[in-house]
C-alpha cells in the first residue's frame, strides 16, 4: 500500500543519487546479497534476444542508466546503446568504467531524442523514482520504434505472507540501517523501502503500462516476487 507521499521532483532525486553515487554500486551488491546481479542479467537476456531480431541498426535507450551496468552489459552484447539519467555523479561514474558509451543528461518526462528513434528502451530500477509518471511512460512509448521493446526491472512487495514478512523486516530496518553507516546518508536508504512500498503493484503497473500505449504487456516475478520484470511492446 502507498505510504505518505514520497518527494520525487527532479531536484531533489537528482541530489540524494548524487549524493549517494561513490558507494551506489557496492552497496547495491551487498544490500541485495548480489541478486541484483542476476535481475539486471535477465532483463539483458530479454533485451538482446530481441534485438537480434530486429533489422538494420538497432539502438537502446538505457533510461535512468545510474552508474551504467546495464548499459555496459547490453554494449558487450554488441547493441549501440545510449545512456541517460538526471544524476550527474552516477553518470560521471559510468563514463569512467565505459568512455565509449554516450551517457548524457535526459529526463524520462520529456527525453531529448525524437519519436521512433530507438528499438528498445531499458529501465533498472530507476521507474519508481519518476515523478509524473504517467507522462513518463507516456515518452518511452513515443521514443520507441513500432514493434519496439520496453523492459523494466523493478522491485515489488512479495504475496507469499511469510516471504513478505521476511522481506519486510529487511528492506525497512535491516537495509536502512546498514546503508546509513556505509553511505554517511540519512534519507536515501530509508527512501529506497518507502519508494518501493510505494510502487504499484504488478498487475496495477501493467495497466498503466497499457494506459501508456503498449501492448503485448507482461510481468515475470524474480526471486520470489522481490522483483519483477516488465516486457511490453509498441
Amino acid at each position: 500500500m502507498p505510504g505518505r507521499q514520497l518527494d520525487k521532483k527532479r531536484e531533489t532525486i537528482s541530489s540524494m543519487f548524487d549524493s549517494i553515487a561513490p558507494v551506489y554500486d557496492s552497496l547495491n551488491h551487498l544490500l541485495s546479497f548480489g541478486i541484483d546481479r542476476s535481475w539486471r542479467r535477465r532483463l539483458v537476456r530479454r533485451v538482446v534476444s530481441f534485438c537480434r531480431q530486429r533489422p538494420g541498426d538497432v539502438r537502446v535507450l538505457d533510461v535512468a542508466c545510474g552508474t551504467g551496468d546495464v548499459s555496459i552489459a547490453l554494449h558487450r552484447k554488441g547493441l549501440d546503446v545510449t545512456g541517460v539519467d538526471i544524476s550527474a555523479n552516477m553518470m560521471d561514474i559510468a563514463r569512467k568504467k565505459a568512455p565509449e558509451i554516450t551517457f548524457s543528461y535526459g529526463d524520462a518526462s520529456a527525453l531529448p531524442f525524437g519519436d521512433g528513434t530507438f528499438d528498445a528502451v531499458t529501465i533498472a530500477f530507476g521507474i519508481r523514482n519518476f515523478d509524473k509518471r504517467g507522462q513518463c511512460i507516456r515518452e518511452l512509448h513515443r521514443v520507441l520504434k513500432d514493434g519496439g521493446m520496453l523492459a523494466i526491472a523493478e522491485f515489488s512487495i512479495p504475496r507469499n505472507r511469510l516471504w513478505r514478512g521476511v522481506y519486510t523486516m529487511y528492506f525497512k530496518h535491516v537495509l536502512p540501517a546498514v546503508g546509513r553507516i556505509v553511505s554517511r546518508q540519512s534519507y536515501a536508504y530509508t527512501y529506497l523501502p518507502e519508494s518501493s512500498f510505494d510502487f504499484p503493484a504488478p498487475g496495477d503497473f501493467l495497466a498503466e503500462l497499457s494506459e501508456g500505449g503498449f501492448t503485448d504487456i507482461s510481468a515475470e516475478s524474480m526471486t520470489g516476487g522481490v522483483a519483477y520484470l516488465y516486457v511490453g511492446r509498441k
